[in-house]
């Protein structure tokens, strides 16, 4: 310890120790108790401008990457002269397109605690990612156009049915079509959707046709979601009744429902027709737990998609909240409310087959699970090639709960069809008469995050946290040690007064042998030897300065 000159500097060590102990064992207990990490990520993780969860929300930096298998008809001829009993497809893929997302035109709307915005999606093939080259590559497909237009005319009169297979046969329509991987997704030149364009261009204001173009581009600068913000609370921190859940879509282009499916606004409609309520795919609630179900909303769904939690799973460290949709997601019947709104006229598609046709220009498309899994038996049979195993093609949705993101292990798989229904004067589409025509399956899904988002994930779930309980226990211990410092110095003698101490008691001694000696000299010692008392003091004490 430092040695003290005066009384007062010691004193003021003892204070500042006292207090600078006291602060550190404050602070310290103040950062175990108010958890300023959590509040700092609360505050970054709502979604307001100027905050890292709006950053990542403009631009997300996710790899999402939509991967497509074609199902390319092999022995068309064979099964519509009748020399074959089943069509025989083949699955060709994946050809994979990378889904850029971003959010513009927003705007926050205090009054509510709602936000508006325009997300924009582009999609860029991925090469390496895909088997083959998808304007090089050919499939033998269904003819969307002509099988819809087909279709329908099953409702009209006989004389308007007779005009437009005639009609068909004059632009020499054939029921399947031979085309690159690329056009049939992306578009290519129809003379049929040509004359419609150019007839009814209310009802068809498109001159080329593409199955991705029109499940995945189309409108996708147009439509303008307005989404919940997280819940407001109480001066308390507890949620206020009634609100409705954080990042769920209230409405979609100012419309909370399907109007195509029947939504009324004075009842808020049903489970089967609503759009408010449900998750774009991109942000959750925080707060997610094994408990959580939700709905999933994109417009190639023409529904909402319900989602159930599995299990918890792990992905390179990160947590994760895995959700599948139930095997009944896309069956629909009369007596159900929650499902009556897909059936037209009172008549329900077969089970395992969702009805978008009013999303798609009245034309008769349907949305199953690949190879029809947990469909009806019926639908495989006129089929050779298919094969619904749900190893390989069962849907997970996996939720991040630091972040309230999508992340790896996602994998929503859908497949687009083409009904035919009663076939009324055309000879080539009788063969396929009454089925559900494969067309392709997708499988959205996301990749591995970008080492930033790693790092943030892991130091929001355990390095944060630790960084803070290491600090504050490290401010404690050296408040503790500080305290300590100046009880010492307040109850423990310093070192110049046990010096003093010290000097004061061998003076004394040596006094009292002074006293001895001389005693003895005045008895014993003759006067010639006996000093003088200058020489004692400098026998005793040295010589004089």
């Amino acid at each position: 310890m430092k040695l003290f000159t005066n009384k007062n500097q010691r004193n003021a060590k003892l204070l500042r120790s006292a207090a600078l102990g006291m602060t550190l064992l404050f602070f310290g207990s103040l950062v175990l108790i108010s958890d300023p990490v959590q509040s700092i990520l609360d505050m970054q993780l709502t979604l307001k401008p100027g905050t890292l969860i709006y950053a990542l929300w403009l631009f997300p930096p996710l790899d999402v990457y939509i991967n497509v298998y074609m199902f390319n008809y092999t022995n068309v001829e064979e099964f519509m002269s009748g020399r074959a009993t089943k069509l025989k497809v083949e699955e060709v893929g994946p050809y994979v397109y990378k889904e850029v997302l971003s959010n513009h035109n927003v705007t926050l709307n205090e009054a509510n605690n709602t936000i508006t915005y325009t997300p924009r999606r582009e999609y860029i093939f991925a090469p390496e990612r895909s088997i083959g080259d998808p304007k090089v590559d050919s499939v033998r497909a269904p003819n969307i156009p002509l099988m819809g237009i087909t279709t329908l005319a099953s409702g009209l009169s006989m004389f308007a049915s007779l005009g437009l297979g005639a009609l068909t046969r004059q632009l020499e329509a054939k029921p399947m079509l031979k085309l690159t991987v690329h056009e049939y997704l992306w578009g290519y030149e129809d003379n049929l959707v040509q004359l419609a364009a150019r007839f009814v261009p209310s009802w068809i204001d498109f001159s080329s046709f593409g199955i991705m173009e029109k499940l995945f581009r189309e409108g996708n600068e147009s439509n303008v979601f307005n989404m919940n913000l997280p819940e407001p609370r109480d001066k308390f921190g507890i949620k206020l009744p009634d609100a409705p859940r954080a990042y769920a879509v209230d409405s979609i282009n100012y419309e909370r429902g399907f109007k195509r499916w029947q939504y009324d606004e004075e009842t808020n409609g049903t489970m089967c027709n609503r759009i408010w309520g449900s998750h774009d795919g991109t942000l959750f609630p925080l707060d997610m737990d094994e408990n959580d179900e939700f709905f999933l909303y994109r417009r190639t769904f023409c529904r909402r998609l319900h989602v159930k939690f599995n299990q918890s799973v792990t992905y390179n460290g990160m947590d994760g909240l895995q959700f599948t949709m139930p095997p009944d997601a896309f069956d629909s019947h009369v007596d159900d409310s929650n499902s009556s709104c897909f059936c037209k006229n009172n008549k329900c598609l077969k089970k395992g087959v969702g009805n978008v046709s009013p999303c798609y220009y009245s034309m008769p498309l349907a949305i199953t699970y690949p190879h029809f899994m947990h469909g009806d038996p019926s639908l495989l049979e006129p089929f050779e090639g298919l094969n619904p195993d749900e190893s390989r093609l069962t849907s997970y949705f996996v939720v991040q709960p630091q972040l309230g993101a999508p992340m790896h292990g996602t994998h929503l798989r859908l497949q687009a069809n083409q009904v035919v229904g009663k076939v009324s004067f055309n000879r080539d589409m009788t063969p396929f008469e009454n089925m559900v025509l494969p067309l392709l399956w997708v499988d959205l899904n996301v990749d591995e995050y970008c080492w930033p988002l790693r790092y943030l994930i892991h130091g929001m779930k355990w390095g944060f946290p630790l960084i803070e309980w290491a600090a504050a226990l490290g401010m404690m211990m050296a408040g503790i040690y500080y305290l300590c410092a100046a009880l010492m110095l307040c109850f423990w003698p310093s070192s110049k007064q046990q010096f003093q101490k010290v000097d004061q008691a061998e003076l004394g001694a040596t006094v009292q042998v002074i006293s001895l000696g001389a005693g003895f000299r005045k008895t014993s010692i003759p006067s010639s030897l006996q000093l003088e008392s200058e020489e004692q003091h400098q026998l005793l004490f040295g010589p004089k300065a």
